[in-house]
């Protein structure tokens, strides 16, 4: 499973759902991985890994292009 670590100034740890414009042809929707999120204090990894699911992945054109939006969902386990 990929690992992904997203910058979040302010945030310690993944929201239920995350967006992020990410270099294109790295995900397609409906593949597990594992996010972490870093803070705004210090660059090294808070929190642990969670598993998310990509739910969808959208072409952009920021950055001059090559990116994708892409949506992660946090994946629930035991039914709730």
């Amino acid at each position: 499973m990929k690992r992904i670590t997203l910058n979040r100034n302010g945030q310690e740890a993944p929201r239920d759902v995350e967006t992020s414009d990410l270099k294109a042809s790295r995900f397609r929707a409906g593949e597990h991985v594992m996010l972490a999120v870093t803070g705004d204090c210090c660059y090294h990894r808070k929190g642990n890994y969670e598993e998310f699911e990509v739910a969808s992945v959208e072409p952009c054109d920021r950055f001059g292009g090559g990116r994708e939006t892409v949506t992660f969902r946090r994946v629930r386990k035991g039914g709730r």
